[in-house]
């Protein structure tokens, strides 16, 4: 009974779990034995036999709908934020395993010969991701599982929402300046620049957190009535 009460709350979800495989399995018989599951510049780059090929894409997108289901009973933090819990982490499942199911479904639409431009199309995915992740991280409340988990982020709340807001307009700026370059750059050379940059915003994150958790120690061993601050 809880599991159908959980369906009919979240039919979306239900749906973006349940179509790749109804999809696969009414063209089954249609597919070749080997479909293609990677792709590089050049075009296809890697094939697999199309049992387990087809489906590693839609179980990997139920193990997703499993983990954020989870993740609010097993964190203790996230008990203080039912509301949060239950809106943006039934966001980012959603979205992440539309993404994953997306990918199925392009990999069973190769197989029966409709062809895409992989690598552009997922950079562009990759890009508005981030441009969304950018929007909600802000949002983020404090937990053990999702968001920027520095030691000091984890220890002090405030440095958490500090470095949280601090983060996102970096991300929304970067993916719009990325969205535009690709106009004018190749998509390799585009997505090269936006792991790179992506991975020095993490990096300045980390020390981001570090710098406002040192500063608000400062403040705090300086207040009156702190032994620490009469030196």
């Amino acid at each position: 009974m809880q599991t159908l009460n959980w369906l009919k709350r979240n039919w979306l979800q239900s749906a973006i779990l349940v179509i790749p495989f109804i999809v696969i399995a009414a063209y089954w018989d249609s597919f070749p034995d080997e479909v293609v599951v990677q792709w590089n510049d050049s075009g296809p780059s890697k094939w697999a036999n199309k049992f387990p090929g087809l489906l590693v894409c839609p179980f990997v997108s139920i193990g997703l709908a499993i983990i954020f289901g989870w993740i609010p009973t097993l964190d203790p933090r996230l008990s203080r934020y039912p509301e949060w819990s239950e809106r943006t982490l039934g966001f980012i499942r959603l979205a992440s395993t539309t993404l994953v199911s997306a990918g199925s479904m392009l990999i069973a639409a190769e197989a029966l010969g409709h062809h895409f431009n992989v690598r552009l199309l997922s950079l562009n995915v990759m890009l508005l991701t981030f441009l969304v992740l950018g929007n909600y991280i802000g949002t983020f409340r404090p937990n053990y599982f999702v968001g920027i988990r520095t030691p000091w982020t984890l220890e002090n709340d405030e440095v958490w929402r500090a470095t949280h807001r601090n983060i996102g307009p970096i991300l929304v700026l970067g993916s719009l300046g990325f969205l535009v370059l690709q106009c004018f750059l190749a998509p390799k050379h585009v997505a090269a620049g936006f792991v790179a940059f992506v991975a020095a915003a993490f990096v300045w994150a980390f020390l981001y957190s570090y710098l406002v958790f040192r500063s608000l120690k400062s403040v705090s061993s300086l207040r009156p009535g702190n032994p620490s601050g009469s030196n």
